[in-house]
């Protein structure tokens, strides 16, 4: 695989989480997360604003249990954190979707857009 294939690569993973983000297949906290760990094999520059976007909403949510994880809570854990998990949700949503947008229309479908703005 060419260091060009590898990055594509990456970039087609944050399209799919973006479009994930979009169709509401994804949540949107788990969602940032991963996006988050993309940032750097999807050769963004460093201070993109879509992905240190995607950062800043994983960060302020990084102690909210998502995905495979909630799995491991108790129960009456999760039922009292869910009004949080929800006020996150809210307000990291309607700005996530612009980023995604902006990161599905940059890279493409398939991945090999350059990634400028």
């Amino acid at each position: 695989m060419s260091h060009e294939e590898y990055v594509i690569d990456f970039r087609r993973q944050a399209v799919a989480l973006c479009s994930g983000i979009l169709d509401g297949t994804i949540n949107v906290i788990a969602g940032c997360h991963a996006l988050r760990s993309l940032r750097w094999e999807a050769e963004v520059e460093q201070h993109d604003e879509d992905f240190f976007l995607f950062a800043m909403i994983s960060s302020e949510t990084e102690t909210l249990p998502t995905g495979a994880e909630r799995d491991q809570w108790a129960p009456a854990a999760l039922a009292e954190l869910e009004p949080e998990i929800q006020e996150a949700i809210e307000w990291a949503l309607p700005q996530a979707v612009v980023a995604c947008r902006s990161v599905v229309q940059r890279f493409g479908p398939d991945g090999s857009g350059d990634g400028s703005a």
